[in-house]
C-alpha cells in the first residue's frame, strides 16, 4: 500500500538556520538593552550585590593570572578554593544580581519581541532582515496578540530566567524543528503559529 503523505503547507516553513539567525538578530540587542537597564532599575541592595560580584570576578581573574605565571601548589589550591568553595556572601551576591538582571531582561525580551510581531504583522527586526514572518498555522494570517505574547514569553523565559528546568526544556524546544516537516517548535504548536519563508512564496 502506498504511503499517504500530508498535503504541503500553503506557505513554505522557514528553515532552521534562517530562524536561528533571525532569533539572534532579535535577542542580542534586546539582551544588551536589558543588561544596561538592569543597572538603571537596580535598588541599593542589588547595586551592592553587583559591586561584590565585580570585586569577586576581579579577584578571581587576578588569582588565575598568578596561577598561570606561578603554577605552584599553593596558587593552584587558592584558585581551586575560590572556584569550588566561594565565600557565601559572594554566592548570595551573584544570586541577587543575576536574578535581578534576568528579570529585567525577561520583561525587555517579552515586550520587545511581542510588540514587534503585533505591530509588524508577524515580523520582528530579525525576521525582516531574513525575510521571514510568523503566521497563524490554519489561516496563514498574522498571529493574534495573545499568540505573540505567549511566543515571546516562552523565548524570554528560556533566554533570561535562571532556571535549570526551563533551560533544559528550551534547549530541547530549540531543536524540535529539525525533526518536523513543518519546522514548528513547541511554542509554535502551543500558539498555533509557524514561521514562513517569504523568499519562497
Amino acid at each position: 500500500m502506498a504511503e499517504v503523505k500530508p498535503p504541503p503547507l500553503p506557505l513554505p516553513p522557514a528553515g532552521f538556520g534562517w530562524r536561528t539567525l533571525a532569533c539572534l538578530a532579535d535577542i542580542i540587542p534586546l539582551i544588551i538593552l536589558g543588561v544596561f537597564l538592569g543597572g538603571y532599575f537596580a535598588n541599593t541592595e542589588q547595586l551592592e550585590a553587583k559591586q561584590r560580584v565585580d570585586d569577586f570576578q576581579k579577584r578571581l581573574e587576578q588569582q588565575y593570572m598568578k596561577t598561570l605565571s606561578n603554577p605552584s601548589e599553593r596558587e593552584q589550591t587558592a584558585l581551586r578554593k575560590m572556584i569550588m568553595q566561594p565565600d557565601s556572601q559572594d554566592v548570595t551576591a551573584v544570586q541577587t544580581w543575576y536574578t535581578h538582571q534576568g528579570v529585567v531582561c525577561f520583561f525587555i525580551l517579552l515586550v520587545g519581541l511581542a510588540l514587534q510581531e503585533i505591530v509588524a504583522s508577524g515580523q520582528t527586526i530579525g525576521k525582516r532582515i531574513f525575510n521571514l514572518r510568523t503566521v497563524d498555522f490554519y489561516t496563514q494570517q498574522s498571529p493574534g496578540m495573545m499568540s505573540c505574547f505567549l511566543r515571546s514569553a516562552w523565548k524570554a523565559a528560556f533566554l533570561a530566567l535562571v532556571n535549570p528546568l526551563i533551560l533544559i526544556l528550551g534547549i530541547i524546544n530549540f531543536h524540535i524543528p529539525l525533526f518536523r516537516r513543518d519546522r514548528r517548535a513547541w511554542h509554535d504548536m502551543l500558539t498555533r503559529t509557524y514561521v514562513v519563508d517569504d523568499k519562497k512564496k
